[in-house]
């Protein structure tokens, strides 16, 4: 389906400025790998366990692109599809896909097939069942506010060998199984893929203390077992003077098809980049952006929101990128990142 190859090639990861790959105890968040040379932007995981990671390394000729394999041991790096991986999705150990700035590659099981990228800039991307998603162009709500902002993505789905774009009835910030995430006019919206179609979903309204409020929810994590629904947003309204400052709280909202509900947190605040990921167990992972830099989570459980933050090196902060979790029931969830200073990359995993 795709034309143009590069040669798979293990090279195993220089150990010096690395830590040692660790084994996550189970039930808990632990550093796994980590490597002061490195950022790393995307992760995914495989059914059977291998686990992905995209992003850079400084080296004495600049930065260059880097792609690390690992999971049930230490991570080796890997020949990449020939440029700079900024997303990674994937449905079996043999359909595993790169997304970067001006080209896309699938990895067959022995080496990337290459075609050029004619689209926009690759925000997430999804690989669901027979169906291969990406979400592109999304705008992000600025941190400061600003009067006038507008909801925008497109949605598009690989038919064949051709990238189609998808008429959404909301604008759409997140995907997981058959459930899509965004907003409609300003509110916090859900919708459903039907196998043809996507259909809005009934909602009860967004609590409301403010004028001129504005919502959205940015991801979504539906668990496998349960059909339990789980998305993260934020709720913004205007707060200062006449530049329209804007004042924000973190939107979640948890539920079953038919019956949803709404909880508004003061703490951890607007947050327009907030990631969630199903934990495998009915719950779910919140990854937002931290005040002072890092990253930190709410863990959604079966009553309760339990806030947390990540390991990190001494003298560090960790800013997590990207979550990915096995696809099979029970397994680890991954994560991954680097410092806000952009460097001294991090593998994180929590396991059952």
């Amino acid at each position: 389906m795709l034309r143009g190859t590069a040669a798979a090639v293990a090279l195993v990861v220089s150990a010096g400025p690395a830590t040692a790959d660790a084994v996550a105890p189970a039930g808990q968040w632990n550093v796994v790998h980590h490597d002061r040379r490195d950022a790393y932007d995307a992760v995914t995981v495989t059914p059977g366990g291998a686990v992905w990671v995209a992003g850079t390394r400084r080296g004495p000729n600049g930065t260059e692109s880097l792609l690390l394999k690992g999971g049930r041991s230490a991570f080796k790096r890997v020949t990449g599809p020939g440029f700079r991986v900024k997303r990674l999705t994937s449905a079996s150990d043999t359909r595993v896909w790169a997304f970067g700035a001006s080209r896309y590659a699938r990895w067959d099981g022995k080496r990337w097939q290459v075609k050029r990228w004619h689209h926009g800039r690759v925000d997430r991307a999804y690989s669901i069942g027979e169906n291969l998603w990406v979400i592109e162009n999304a705008t992000t709500f600025p941190p400061g506010g600003k009067a006038g902002w507008k909801a925008k993505s497109t949605l598009r789905r690989l038919a064949g060998s051709v990238w189609r774009k998808v008429r959404t009835p909301i604008v759409v910030k997140g995907l997981d199984g058959k459930w899509a995430a965004g907003s409609v006019r300003g509110k916090a919206a859900l919708a459903r893929w039907t196998g043809t179609a996507w259909r809005a979903v009934a909602l009860p309204a967004v609590p409301s203390a403010h004028p001129g409020q504005i919502s959205e929810l940015t991801d979504v994590a539906v668990d496998g077992e349960t059909a339990r629904v789980m998305a993260v947003g934020w709720v913004a309204w205007p707060c200062g003077g006449a530049k329209r400052s804007f004042c924000g709280e973190t939107l979640l909202l948890t539920g079953y098809l038919g019956s949803f509900g709404f909880e508004v947190r003061g703490e951890p605040g607007i947050q327009p980049r907030a990631q969630a990921e199903p934990d495998g167990r009915g719950g779910a992972w919140i990854v937002y952006d931290a005040k002072g830099g890092g990253s930190r989570y709410l863990h959604i459980g079966p009553d309760s929101v339990e806030p947390g933050s990540f390991p990190a090196p001494p003298n560090r902060k960790a800013s997590v990128r990207d979550l990915a979790l096995q696809l099979e029931s029970g397994g680890a969830i991954w994560a991954v990142g680097a410092a806000p200073s952009g460097r001294d990359g991090s593998i994180w995993a929590r396991r059952p």
